[in-house]
């Protein structure tokens, strides 16, 4: 079915664009040009001369520097049109606008959807501009291609770019024995997007689409995370500041407990309020409440008395298996490998220019809880993102050091106790051992020192499961849990009332240590007795 001009303002009335961020760059229009014909609609663009110092011959629409005297963005557009390819500003229609774009050359693009008279322009080599041939044109040819071919069904193939402080991914079109690609073709895709009606390709891209603009309107923004906060949910936080304070806004973090003192990489340059100095007071002014690594109200500890009174100005990123929280922008989906990658993704899509710090944030947070990418859920991803945050200068050995590498003596005590009375059963399938509180308060043990042990009984040959329960001070039990990859316990701390990932969560439970060990044979019996497929 061929698109109409009806379908591309229906298109553009419907879809909101979407507006970036500046972040330093220079702001730029491009005009998408549409010309109205017997065949349909065909677009406009222009091929660069070879004599460019920079995107010679490359395939792009027409548009530059919004410049002070360009009454508008669209007069920009119109203007960079008539100076290159010799089309009249007054021939133009401005039909709506298409998505910001961001390039590694410094450029912010708003792409300006427009519908020129019939007449008012012709195909091939472009004349120069004074109509003397000493004066080499900045395009050379202008190309006259039908919408329809931007439109079809796996007519481009994606690729994926580094450039500098970004990575970007976008289609490749061949048109007129030319190829379109970078900025130009995610233009056209979106909008053939536009044109055809399709919504945000991922639950991702619809969060970007409400978040990013909650985030350019907000004044002050206060972050938290869950309880025990990890090198995941630190890192995001941190990351999310970087680009908050880029961006001018306010910033208070709010986590139930303080800093882990191992992780040198972990601090903020904003204010850390923490436990029960969390209080509604802390809200004053606040726009938005950003909760990151959780999406349950019951692991934010003190930072939960913050939900209520920001009722309607919540956004939830998260990549564990279940929820309860809400607000206007959630987004638990488990196909991310960690909430770092969540925020990388975010960051990305707004084209914030990566800090040194923010990379260390990041490349933690994705090592950490893809536990030095043992636990990968979408394949390639985290290790092409890692791998740009090295290239963005990560500090990978300072990290793998803190995250992988370094414990408290108090930790070696608390290890000491739990190897010493560790339990395997099932044929040595099933690891799991305890500590009391009073075995931690004897050595003055912190819930730190007794943390990440189920990660070591996991290691040990033969152990398909592990499992170490700690008492709390309020003398519940908190159990943690590891599995290697084809023994997945998710839905074991789902049902205990607890949460995580697959292969790692845990539970806090009421009962004493026989009773809960008792219960978890039964559920354990069945996952570890059973043979992964040949």
């Amino acid at each position: 079915m061929m698109s109409t001009l009806t379908d591309v303002r229906n298109g553009l009335e419907r879809c909101r664009a979407l507006e970036l961020p500046l972040f330093g760059r220079k702001e730029s229009a491009v005009l998408v040009p549409l010309v109205e014909g017997p065949e349909g609609l065909t677009v406009l663009l222009t091929r660069r001369s070879a004599e460019l110092g920079q995107h010679a011959g490359e395939i792009s629409f027409p548009g530059g520097r919004i410049e002070p005297q360009d009454a508008s963005v669209f007069a920009a557009a119109a203007r960079e049109a008539e100076e290159e390819m010799g089309l009249p500003r007054e021939a133009c229609e401005l039909l709506g606008f298409l998505d910001d774009t961001v390039t590694i050359t410094g450029y912010r693009i708003r792409p300006c959807v427009a519908l020129v008279k019939p007449g008012a322009w012709r195909p091939g080599p472009v004349p120069p501009a004074n109509g003397t041939a000493s004066s080499a044109p900045e395009v050379e040819q202008v190309l006259a291609v039908p919408l329809e071919r931007f439109l079809r069904t796996g007519g481009s193939y994606t690729v994926d770019v580094a450039g500098g402080s970004m990575r970007q991914r976008f289609p490749l079109y061949a048109a007129g024995g030319n190829i379109v690609w970078g900025a130009t073709a995610r233009i056209l895709a979106n909008l053939a997007d536009v044109v055809l009606g399709r919504g945000p390709e991922s639950g991702f891209e619809a969060t970007c689409r409400d978040l990013i603009p909650l985030l350019m309107a907000a004044r002050r923004v206060v972050l938290t995370t869950h309880l025990d906060p990890d090198p995941d949910g630190l890192g995001s936080e941190m990351a999310l500041e970087e680009m908050l304070l880029a961006l001018g806004k306010d910033v208070v973090v709010a986590n139930n407990d303080p800093l882990p003192r191992l992780y040198d990489f972990a601090n903020f340059r904003s204010p850390l309020v923490v436990g029960e100095a969390i209080t509604p007071e802390l809200l004053k002014g606040a726009d938005l409440l950003i909760v990151v690594d959780t999406a349950e109200a019951k692991r934010l500890g003190k930072s939960a008395r913050l939900l209520e009174p920001m009722k309607g100005r919540v956004a939830v990123l998260d990549h564990h298996m279940h929820g309860n929280l809400e607000g206007p922008v959630v987004l638990v989906d488990r196909t991310f490998s960690s909430t770092a990658q969540i925020i990388y993704s975010l960051l990305s899509r707004m084209g914030f220019p990566f800090t040194n710090r923010s990379a260390d944030a990041l490349y933690a947070g994705i090592q950490f809880d893809t536990h030095g990418f043992r636990f990968v859920f979408d394949r390639s991803e985290p290790f092409k993102i890692a791998g740009h945050l090295v290239d963005l200068g990560a500090d990978t050995c300072g990290i793998q050091e803190q995250l992988f590498a370094r414990v408290s003596r108090g930790h070696v005590q608390a290890l000491t106790i739990a190897m010493g009375r560790a339990r395997y059963e099932f044929d040595g399938k099933w690891a799991w051992s305890y500590i009391t509180g009073s075995e931690l308060d004897a050595f003055q043990g912190t819930a730190e020192d007794a943390g990440e042990i189920a990660p070591f009984f996991c290691s040990v040959e033969g152990v398909r499961v592990a499992t170490f329960i700690k008492e709390m001070p309020d003398g519940r039990l908190k159990i943690s849990f590891r599995s290697k990859a084809a023994w997945p316990i998710g839905h074991i701390c789902t049902k205990l009332g607890g949460g995580g990932h697959a292969n790692a969560g845990g539970a806090t439970v009421q009962g004493s240590v026989e009773q809960i060990v008792e219960q978890l044979r039964k559920e354990i019996e069945p996952v570890v007795l059973t043979e992964t497929p040949s």
